[in-house]
C-alpha cells in the first residue's frame, strides 16, 4: 500500500474548502413515497431512503442523517443485531414488537409511537400480527458513521467494520 504525500493548506483557502452552500427545505409527499415503496424490491431492512438530491451528500437529510422507509410485511421479522449508529424510529402505519438489550425484551409498537434504540443496542423488528405492513420511518447517524470510518455492524456475534472499499477491512 502506498502512503499519499499530503497537503498543506493556508487557513484562508481551508476555510473557502469547508464552506458549503446553504440548504434549501424540502418535502416529500407520502402519496410519491407509496407509489416508490410499491414499486421499488423489498428489503426488511429498509425499503427507501428519503434523500435531499441537492444536498453536498445526496443519500442525506440533512449532514450525518438518513432518513430510511422501513416495511415489514405480516409475519416478517429482522435479525437481533446491533451497531454504531443509533436509530429513531416513528411507526406511519401497522403494529409489531420491537426485541430490545442482551435480554431481547419485547415492547410493542403501533401506528404514531416513537422508539429511540440507541448506538450499540441490540433490537429486531419484528410484524408477526394481521395482515398490514408495519411502516418505519427511521431516522439514523449511519451517514455520521461512514463519513467518520467508524460504521460497524454486529450479527450473530460476528463484528464488521463496513467501508466502501470492502478488502481494506473486515473483522
Amino acid at each position: 500500500m502506498q502512503i499519499a504525500q499530503g497537503d498543506i493548506l493556508d487557513f484562508s483557502a481551508y476555510l473557502e474548502q469547508t464552506a458549503r452552500p446553504s440548504q434549501e427545505a424540502v418535502v416529500w409527499k407520502w402519496h410519491d413515497v407509496a407509489a416508490s415503496l410499491a414499486s421499488r424490491p423489498h428489503n426488511v431492512q429498509g425499503t427507501l431512503v428519503l434523500a435531499d438530491g441537492e444536498a453536498v451528500d445526496r443519500a442525506t437529510i440533512a449532514p450525518g442523517l438518513s432518513l430510511v422507509v422501513q416495511v415489514l410485511k405480516a409475519g416478517e421479522t429482522t435479525k437481533p443485531h446491533r451497531h454504531s449508529f443509533w436509530h429513531l424510529y416513528i411507526v406511519r402505519a401497522g403494529a409489531g414488537e420491537v426485541s430490545l438489550g442482551a435480554e431481547l425484551r419485547r415492547q410493542r409498537v403501533a401506528e404514531g409511537d416513537v422508539l429511540f434504540v440507541p448506538a450499540w443496542h441490540t433490537h429486531a423488528v419484528h410484524n408477526l400480527e394481521g395482515e398490514v405492513p408495519l411502516v418505519l420511518l427511521r431516522l439514523q447517524n449511519l451517514p455520521q458513521n461512514a463519513s467518520l470510518g467508524t460504521l460497524a455492524r454486529e450479527d450473530d456475534g460476528h463484528l464488521k467494520h463496513i467501508y466502501a472499499n470492502e478488502h481494506v477491512a473486515a473483522v
